[in-house]
């Protein structure tokens, strides 16, 4: 698994996952709808200047990890994983892209702590947070409409001394 910094090369990638509904259903309410190429460029140089970076396996992009809304004077941030390709899902990538995050966050930028947020139907991404400790700190009750219902987004934090290597 190869990591690069996030480029503005890379958006013909995150295009493509971001149209595709089986991918969007997973992310914010902005793709729920189709969107034009520059709709998305615009969006993506947000992770152009950001702490993104695209994921690649045997060559092939898979995803991005993100570490967003870095607050060093209190020493956290919010992290953020999408694997793009289906092919690749279920498939242990997006533990090694946790591991990647983590050592980041916690080593890199020396943050004490890491936040997320997960819609409460996307079970295959909770089970991930959990394996990695992170707690589960409050619910969002009917935060997001998918499918003809409404759902939860959970939020889970990790901090350092939590941290399981």
């Amino acid at each position: 698994m190869k990591f690069e910094k996030f480029e503005t090369k890379h958006i013909p990638y995150y295009y493509a996952w971001r149209n595709d509904p089986e991918v969007a259903v997973f992310d914010q309410s902005e793709f729920i709808r189709p969107q034009g190429f520059d709709e998305i460029s615009e969006w993506a140089q947000r992770l152009v200047s950001g702490y993104t970076y695209i994921v690649s396996v045997d060559d092939v992009y898979i995803g991005t990890i993100a570490l967003m809304n870095v607050d060093p004077r209190n020493r956290h941030a919010e992290l953020a994983i999408v694997i793009g390709e289906k092919s690749y899902w279920s498939k242990g990538h997006g533990t090694q892209m946790m591991e990647k995050l983590l050592e980041m966050g916690f080593e890199g930028l020396n943050l004490n702590r890491l936040y997320l947020h997960v819609f409460s139907f996307n079970t295959r991404a909770i089970k991930l947070y959990e394996k990695f400790n992170f707690k589960h700190e409050g619910t969002y009750r009917n935060m997001v409409y998918r499918n003809g219902q409404y759902h939860d987004v959970l939020a889970f934090g990790l901090m350092r001394d939590e941290h399981i290597t």
